[in-house]
């Protein structure tokens, strides 16, 4: 890891130390604007850092491991998809998007279509589901099934229906939102054809790195609590952390989480030799299977180290183990990602 993502890190750990475990939206979506940390991966020539996704995975992290709800990961795939659309309004959408004015964007793919509607104008109809906070967007991003259209669409048009999504997951709020033919004029069309193709191919990449970070950081922080839980609660006269058995349980976990952490860092470092949107979409799944994997172990794990205390619902334990399985279900499925990656690996070795 370079010194800036590391320092990033460090920094966002101390901002979210005071917020507590889960933190709260309506605590740390503010900080997350004032902070500026929406511009972390944004180009310097639009008013960015010009840091890349590495950094913003370094946020990810930690905002995982503090299991925080505020919607950092759809605001930055609208500001990536801004930044990567035809040269037109980007400054104005970048300056919008980082300043207060939320856009979402889906974390499971769309079933989408675009239809031409005369001159200038298309028309979208389909569903965008689990868009964290969309009740508190202005905008959402959105890729039709074929790739052929990528999209900013205001959410207070005509036919646009936002709906509440129950999830076992208490620390986000997901909505499905329904468009029932949008009618959108061409300067909300951010790209077309080939160029929506490879949009789409770098959100997916993002999202799936995103929660591949986000993984890494609740199963670190999961696993340091478990530890400190065994190393506080007594039985027999002694420490839990004294049983062997519980010691070579907590090293397995320890290497799946180091393991985790490893990809992930090591496809980030992938990321500008890849030679293609297909190969650093690839890493990006892998990345995303094994860590949303190795963090529903830990937490599956952890909830039975802590015994019984770590059964009832009310323990923090069930907050990292519902968003650990929902991680899962976020993006591609794992089954998904592998075939990918392996249909890949394949084709490349033929």
């Amino acid at each position: 890891m370079s010194a800036e993502p590391s320092e990033l890190r460090d920094s966002a750990r101390k901002v979210l130390a005071g917020q507590g475990v889960p933190a709260g939206e309506a605590a740390t979506w503010p900080l997350v604007v004032e902070l500026g940390w929406l511009l972390v991966a944004v180009p310097e020539e639009l008013g960015g850092l010009g840091e890349g996704l590495a950094a913003a995975c370094a946020l990810y992290r930690e905002l995982g491991a503090s299991l925080a709800a505020a919607p950092y990961l759809p605001a930055m795939l609208a500001v990536e998809a801004v930044c990567h659309a035809a040269p037109g309004e980007r400054h104005y959408w970048v300056e919008l998007l980082t300043t207060g004015g939320f856009a979402g964007a889906p974390l499971a793919e769309a079933v989408l279509s675009a239809t031409p509607h005369g001159a200038g104008k298309t028309k979208l109809t389909g569903l965008a589901s689990a868009v964290p906070s969309a009740d508190k967007a202005g905008h959402i991003v959105v890729w039709t099934s074929d790739d052929d259209c990528v999209a900013l669409v205001p959410l207070d048009r005509s036919g646009v229906a936002v709906e509440r999504r129950p999830t076992w997951d208490a620390t986000r709020r997901l909505f499905d939102v329904r468009l029932g033919d949008v009618e959108l004029d061409d300067s909300f069309v951010l790209a077309r054809g080939a160029a929506a193709q490879a949009l789409r191919r770098r959100l997916s990449t993002h999202r799936d790195f995103a929660l591949a970070a986000d993984s890494v950081g609740g199963a670190a922080a999961l696993l340091d609590r478990t530890v400190e839980y065994l190393l506080t609660r007594r039985q027999f006269g002694r420490p839990l952390a004294m049983f062997q058995a519980l010691k070579h349980r907590c090293a397995d976990l320890k290497v799946l989480t180091e393991a985790a952490e490893a990809l992930l860092l090591d496809g980030l470092a992938r990321l500008g030799e890849a030679g293609g949107a297909v190969a650093a979409e690839r890493l990006g799944q892998q990345a995303k299977s094994f860590a949303t994997m190795a963090y529903s172990k830990v937490a599956e794990e952890a909830l039975q180290l802590h015994g019984g205390i770590g059964m009832t619902s009310e323990h923090s334990c069930h907050l990292f183990l519902k968003r650990a399985l929902l991680n899962v279900q976020l993006g591609r499925s794992n089954d998904r990602c592998d075939l990918d990656v392996a249909a890949g690996t394949l084709g490349e070795d033929i």
